[in-house]
């Protein structure tokens, strides 16, 4: 799979007519050192890296990286010694790994190399392009789900529950307080009524209370 998007990669970018404007191809350059640096260093690294653990069938006692970690995986390191892989057997897989690797590659520079502007992916390669639909699954799996149980929470437990309940004890409150209000008319001679009909409702309470 790395060879072969490295290959398309090249190609789509190094080869055919630049898809640029005019104006943009006079204006090329190369990247700054502090871009170009830092990835030659990398590419050094990446090649020396390689070597830190070469196969036994190469060199004895080779795998530098493999002694390095060696007492974290001292207990693998035991069941590997007991149980070796032959040589034969890594160099059928070494050899696979680099003939795939140089097949992929070679795949990937045939078909972009004569014609290396990119055109509208079909069939796998449209699956592919589309993150295997990954991202429509998703938004019809549980986007959609969740955006439709919060637009029903919404109009209906919100607005139509608790939205309802907390407005009807606001307007409830106000309904009251201005009932109540009347009984407040400054008239001294309602004042007077009220007392008179108070006194009267709790002699008559007490007197039927006590029978």
């Amino acid at each position: 799979m790395t060879a072969f998007y490295m290959f398309r990669l090249y190609a789509t970018t190094f080869l055919g007519k630049f898809r640029g404007t005019h104006e943009q191809e006079h204006h090329l350059h190369e990247s700054p050192a502090a871009m170009t640096i830092p990835l030659v260093v990398l590419a050094i690294l990446a090649v020396v890296a390689g070597f830190l653990g070469v196969p036994e069938v190469f060199a004895k006692d080779s795998h530098w990286l493999e002694h390095f970690l060696g007492p974290i995986f001292a207990d693998s390191y035991k069941i590997s010694q007991k149980a070796p892989v032959d040589h034969g057997r890594e160099i059928m897989l070494m050899s696979i790994s680099v003939v795939v690797a140089l097949l992929m590659a070679a795949i990937a520079w045939v078909r972009y190399s004569r014609k290396p502007e990119m055109e509208e992916a079909t069939g796998l390669g449209k699956v592919l392009a589309n993150k295997w639909y990954v991202d429509e699954l998703y938004d019809a799996i549980i986007v959609k789900p969740l955006y439709a149980l919060s637009r029903f929470l919404d109009q209906f437990m919100e607005k139509s529950g608790i939205d309802w309940i907390v407005n009807g004890v606001g307007r409830g409150v106000q309904y009251t307080s201005r009932q109540l209000r009347l009984l407040q008319s400054g008239q001294v001679g309602n004042y007077v009524l009220l007392m008179i009909v108070g006194t009267l409702v709790l002699f008559a309470l007490q007197f039927f209370l006590k029978k």
